[in-house]
């Protein structure tokens, strides 16, 4: 049976609510991408924010219905994307490639969501609302012990996961708090991030993610002219999804969607068509159904217009209306202002016509996110478990993996490919040897509170900053503005030699008060970056004994780099690369210790990732823009990049595989129910 979790947050709900809407997170969601960054004109595009907020509602739905702490399971949802670096998935890769190579450990948003929003402090600025809460310090202590139950649903949501991800049964942990901080340091250090959530609400969330994004990837993939028509795989989807009918076939269900659809659309347009019924409207309307045919002549797709196709047709428009104010007579100025009325009219008849295509996605997507959804708590309803039945579960992959391979993996532009990784590299770079030389990493190696959380006495040993005199930190503070309070000064010494020097200071400054302000998270995260350490060494080893990597991947060049100088060092240690391979665990174990032995770098770079991630894609890009490592023109004059994407091709081939292993047990139960072979 599904058990229900019971919190002492229950009647301070609000007060959480209210604290993450005022969020700094939350603000910069408005400004970053689900699939994809927007551009000029797509505003309508899905954003984060929009994501949380549909994915929260639809977890807070379907646990009321199973009578679970619904306020509990939409507040954890409300959070659950706050980790999403810039640039979407794409930006989760680049972080993650460079934590990697430098040996700082992994990028995963959902651990990272839980950094951020102890960072920011949630629990307790929600905590500072109730009233009273000064005179009862024993719920203060039960509520902020509680609240790792919300960040648990952020580390655990990963709405990535196959179909076996999310079978998994949960692991048992002595406490919530443990199981959060285990779940952070597998994620961080050992690249292992699919968790089960601890909690029926929490293990909800995975499904609440997809459910929200499959229908809005679609209602996208549109607005982009990346589809622009229900392909046979989707109408088989959703012939099957509708027709509850398991005997059609796939050109049954195909059939079946396309007079469903044709029965929608048939019903939008009647009743576009009865808002232009009056009398006086009729030739309005004939001349908008001739604009119409001209532009299907001229191969305009107009029941899904593309924004290309979408400017056409308005020149198609204007073209037709300067025709007819060419040739009309006018005798009063009362009636030439009655027909420049009319003719507003038709650009609004004309527009609602060819958007009933939008109407019909919408209307679709909505239906079967619906759909969805009353399986899923019907059959969780009868079996006692979060699951969808078994029809509806195949329907739920199929169309996850259809969205990837028609719809996301082109949804990305050319600059996040060529131009946002390398900048992101040389951005971290330079924000890390800031980090060194301005003596806030020395500050946290030394400070007694953050040591005294280092509980690994081996790990301790190497929190170590090599010996410098105090005028170099004080110096590079002073040329770089960081001791100076403001930045009118700094803008005044430099703005006129060097600009791009006054938005790299402006942007150490920013990164030194960010790193100023980390306490026991810094020694948290020193001992995820110090266990990561043979991990990524491993990783790294293993790609340079195997080779190149991956022409698509990101930063190729800086990886094979890296990889070409362990190939250089191997050969001068042991010979040739076979006698390294024999010796690899030697060679990892000495790697190891060199490593551990910089950590003032590797926590350096390990900030300068967190901070660089939490940007927003315009503040990014402007970023690396002002300081040289990008330009206006890759920015502002890209187009889509419509290569597949390898983040979103890995994610494809997982799904691929779990459904061939899903379909090979499927044939293992029939042969066992059939009993052996006589």
């Amino acid at each position: 049976m599904l058990q229900k979790t019971m919190l002492a947050w229950d009647p301070y709900i609000r007060y959480l609510e209210e604290a993450i809407n005022k969020s700094k997170f939350n603000k910069r969601a408005e400004s970053k991408p689900m699939a994809t960054p927007k551009g000029a004109g797509e505003s309508h595009l899905t954003s984060r924010v929009n994501h949380q907020r549909l994915a929260a509602g639809i977890m807070k739905y379907i646990a009321g219905e199973l009578d679970l702490n619904y306020d509990y399971a939409y507040i954890g949802m409300l959070m659950h994307d706050a980790g999403h670096p810039f640039s979407a998935h794409e930006g989760e890769e680049i972080f993650n490639t460079i934590g990697r190579i430098y040996n700082t450990g992994y990028f995963h948003h959902n651990a990272k969501g839980v950094e951020v929003i102890t960072s920011e402090d949630i629990c307790g600025k929600a905590i500072d609302m109730i009233p009273g809460i000064e005179n009862n310090p024993e719920l203060k202590k039960q509520l902020e012990e509680e609240f790792y139950y919300f960040l648990d649903i952020v580390i655990s949501h990963d709405g990535e996961a196959t179909r076996s991800d999310m079978k998994k049964e949960a692991t048992e942990y002595p406490s919530i708090k443990d199981a959060v901080f285990t779940k952070l340091r597998k994620s961080n250090s050992y690249n292992d991030y699919k968790f089960i959530a601890q909690t029926e609400e929490g293990k909800l969330a995975k499904v609440a993610d997809v459910l929200a994004y499959l229908p809005t990837d679609i209602q996208d993939g549109f607005r982009l002219g990346i589809i622009n028509h229900f392909d046979d795989d989707y109408l088989e989807i959703f012939g099957a999804l509708f027709s509850k009918d398991d005997s059609l076939d796939r050109e049954g269900n195909i059939r079946y969607a396309k007079e469903m659809l044709k029965q929608i659309k048939g019903q939008r347009m009647r009743e576009v068509k009865d808002d232009m019924k009056e009398p006086e409207n009729q030739s309005i309307l004939v001349y908008a159904n001739e604009i119409i045919d001209e532009a299907s002549r001229k191969g305009l797709n107009v029941d899904a217009l593309s924004q290309e196709e979408r400017e056409k047709l308005n020149q198609i428009v204007d073209a037709r209306i300067d025709e007819l104010y060419r040739t009309r007579v006018f005798e009063d100025y009362t009636e030439e202002q009655m027909f420049r009325s009319d003719m507003s009219k038709l650009r609004e008849f004309v527009s609602k016509m060819t958007s009933v295509s939008t109407d019909v996605v919408a209307s679709i997507t909505n239906k079967m996110e619906q759909f969805f959804i009353d399986d899923f708590v019907k059959n969780s309803k009868e079996k006692g478990r979060a699951e969808f039945s078994k029809r509806i579960e195949d329907i739920f992959y199929k169309l996850k993996k259809l969205n990837y391979n028609r719809i996301v993996q082109y949804t990305k532009w050319d600059y996040q490919r060529e131009g946002q990784p390398e900048a992101a590299k040389e951005l971290v770079e330079i924000t890390a040897q800031s980090l060194i030389k301005s003596g806030v990493i020395r500050d946290k190696f030394y400070d007694r509170t953050i040591r005294r959380y280092v509980t690994d006495s081996k790990a301790l040993s190497h929190m170590v900053i090599p010996k410098r005199n105090e005028e170099e930190y004080e110096g590079f503070k002073e040329q770089t503005g960081i001791s100076i309070r403001g930045r009118t000064s700094l803008n005044r010494r430099f703005k006129e030699s060097n600009p791009k020097k006054i938005h790299k200071y402006s942007l150490f400054k920013s990164a030194y008060q960010y790193v100023r302000k980390e306490g026991q998270s810094f020694a948290r995260k020193f001992m995820n970056v110090y266990e990561a350490i043979p991990h990524t060494i491993t990783q790294n080893v293993e790609f340079a004994l195997k080779g190149k990597v991956d022409q698509e991947d990101f930063l190729v060049e800086y990886q094979n780099e890296n990889n070409q100088k362990l190939r250089n060092r191997m050969i001068a240690e042991y010979g040739s690369l076979e006698e390294a391979e024999h010796r690899k665990q030697e060679f990892i174990d000495k790697l190891v210790e060199e490593q551990r032995n910089q950590m003032e770098e590797k926590m350096a770079i390990q900030l300068a990732i967190d901070y660089l991630s939490g940007m927003t894609d315009r503040s990014f890009n402007d970023l690396a823009i002002k300081t040289g490592y990008m330009t206006y023109e890759q920015v502002f004059e890209a187009k889509r990049d419509m290569r597949p994407s390898q983040s979103v091709i890995r994610n494809s081939q997982a799904l691929e595989e779990d459904e061939k292993k899903a379909e090979q047990e499927v044939q293992q139960e029939k042969r066992g129910q059939e009993g052996p072979e006589l």
